[in-house]
């Protein structure tokens, strides 16, 4: 069965993290390819022997105040927050900028459900060690490497690139960014949620992707806008999802590439049909929601009112018929796995507030050879399959929805 929570008597949640793995290492031996049986054993071996240290420094640290530091500083970095700040971002015409961060934000996801996927291993074993977090949901996923370690850096090294070398802010304010990256990061071991080893794959991948967006973001910018621009979005988003690795347990990091990539997906459509609507363009920029200083507070408002109510409104009000269109429309893959093999026991793992259900497949010589098993059944379930055109749906009532209302109401810059 799925792990269930407990509370300590300090109402701490406690599971050993080592029950997470429905699977033998039979199985493992059997679905895995040798090198990633190796990678996995030196993750596991590691973060056991790490441990007995976890718990020795929350022991001697531990205290009500830092509890609730380190507990809002993973506020700070997780899906919801970057959900409610990214829009303001782009409703503010900041174009190619909001573009970038947006796509370093939502691929440090996929990157990092990618590699825990693919590696497997548990996070720190509770007890000894005390989780200490208001989602323990977050608890059902694998360990390495921490995500929320892996957007933090990501986003911190790709905003001071841009603070740095093109806005040239002081370098006072870029070391106070960096302040609450290194409080993000720490409070992921501090609240035994990862181990040492779980930090710094999260650092060694955010540092790398953000890099990369740096150097060559403005060229698939400029692919993605260009006249061809969805189909290389559309291929992009087939590739990614095909390539994530089936992991024999029922970790639902799967499901967050699935709504990370589908934001992406939509946020390159939305800008493309954007740039093809030029009665939008007050301030004579295709890739940017037009905005500048002419605009009173009152307007401000208003466009950050109408922007979030359109986005939620989509993501709730579009659910129901996108599920049921799915299911109409697109066949009953799991049907394919024998009855027997699949169980109706389910655990949630909601990172933004949406069902995330665990159907585990029996790792069957037939299943692994098919590569059905484990989060295949998350994957190709109907509910998960309706995610690509609901998160997609977001960024698209962003970009395009949302300035026509703008230009309906008044609401665009006055040059």
């Amino acid at each position: 069965m799925p792990p269930h929570f407990q509370l300590d008597e300090d109402n701490d949640i406690i599971h050993d993290a080592e029950a997470f793995s429905l699977a033998t290492e039979s199985a493992y031996q059997a679905a895995y390819s040798p090198l990633r049986l190796y990678l996995r054993q030196l993750v596991v071996d590691k973060v056991k022997r790490e441990n007995p240290k976890l718990a020795a420094i929350q022991h001697r640290y531990r205290s009500p105040g830092l509890d609730r530091l380190f507990m809002f500083s993973g506020m700070l970095g997780n899906h919801s927050f970057f959900m409610i700040a990214l829009p303001f971002l782009h409703t503010f015409g900041m174009g190619a900028f909001a573009r970038g961060l947006t796509f370093v934000v939502l691929w440090s996801i996929y990157f990092s459900g990618f590699v825990k996927d693919y590696i497997s291993a548990p996070r720190p074993a509770s007890p000894p060690v005390v989780q200490i977090t208001r989602s323990p949901a977050h608890t059902l996923e694998y360990g390495f490497p921490s995500t929320h370690t892996t957007y933090a850096v990501a986003t911190i090294v790709y905003i001071s690139h841009f603070m740095l070398n093109v806005w040239h802010i002081s370098t006072v304010w870029v070391g106070l960014m960096w302040i609450c990256g290194v409080t993000i990061v720490v409070g992921r071991i501090y609240c035994g949620l990862h181990s040492f080893i779980d930090v710094v794959g999260g650092i060694v991948i955010g540092i790398i992707e953000a890099l990369c967006f740096v150097f060559f973001f403005d060229r698939m910018d400029a692919l993605m806008l260009s006249t061809a621009g969805p189909l290389y979005s559309i291929a992009i988003f087939y590739f990614a999802m095909s390539s994530i690795p089936r992991s024999l347990d029922p970790c639902p990091c799967c499901i967050d590439s699935f709504c990370a990539t589908s934001v992406t997906l939509g946020l390159s459509i939305g800008y493309w049909i954007h740039a093809r609507l030029p009665f939008l363009w007050h301030t004579g920029q295709s890739d940017a929601i037009s905005w500048d200083l002419s605009l009173t507070l009152t307007q401000n408002a208003l466009r950050c009112l109408i922007t979030i109510v359109l986005v939620v409104a989509w993501k709730v009000g579009s659910k129901p018929f996108i599920v049921s269109m799915v299911k109409y429309l697109v066949p009953d893959y799991l049907s394919q796995v024998s009855s027997e093999e699949c169980s109706d026991d389910s655990s949630a793992k909601d990172s933004d507030s949406d069902c995330k259900q665990d159907c585990y497949v029996a790792p069957t010589a037939s299943n692994i050879k098919n590569r059905r098993y484990g989060s295949y059944a998350l994957m190709v379930s109907h509910e998960n399959l309706a995610r690509i055109p609901i998160y997609s749906g977001i960024p698209i009532t962003m970009c395009v929805v949302s300035p026509l209302l703008f230009y309906m109401f008044g609401l665009m810059p006055s040059s």
